[in-house]
């Protein structure tokens, strides 16, 4: 029951059910927009957009700039990142970093260079997370800069 419960709260991070749970509010009466959350300067269009900066300053990453979504789907360069096993490597992110990622092979996608990142998190939890996935990929890189050169 124990492993089952944390099994559920994991799987739940990996869904929109927060920004669900906002609708509540205005549901039961309070005035709540999604425009007003997503226009320039909204919470949700700056953590995009400094998601969206960190995760591309990193050597090797790249990221098509979301517009109507709520996460990232950025690519690993492979010459950089010599990936065999996505899963394994996001479980390797995991234990170093803390910062939970879902490989591109949770969501069916046929390579193991891309990874999803969610940028709902405050800005300042944004900056520590992705600072974190940064010191570890810079780590990785120098592991195996010998066997890619």
């Amino acid at each position: 029951d124990y492993i089952e419960g944390i099994n559920m709260l994991a799987n739940i991070k990996l869904g929109s059910n927060v920004p669900g749970q906002w609708a509540i509010q205005t549901a039961l009466g309070g005035y709540q927009s999604i425009n007003d959350l997503v226009k320039p300067g909204g919470r949700l269009c700056r953590q995009r957009d400094l998601a969206y900066e960190l995760i591309t300053a990193i050597p090797g990453v790249t990221c098509v700039k979301p517009r109507a979504a709520l996460y990232m789907f950025p690519r690993l360069d492979p010459d950089m990142y010599p990936i065999k096993d996505d899963r394994q490597f996001f479980m390797e992110v995991l234990r170093a970093t803390r910062v939970m990622l879902v490989q591109g092979s949770g969501f069916n996608y046929p390579d193991e260079q891309h990874f999803r990142i969610v940028f709902l998190p405050h800005e300042d939890d944004l900056r520590e997370a992705i600072g974190r996935l940064a010191g570890f990929l810079a780590q990785y890189r120098q592991r195996h800069a010998k066997a890619v050169a």
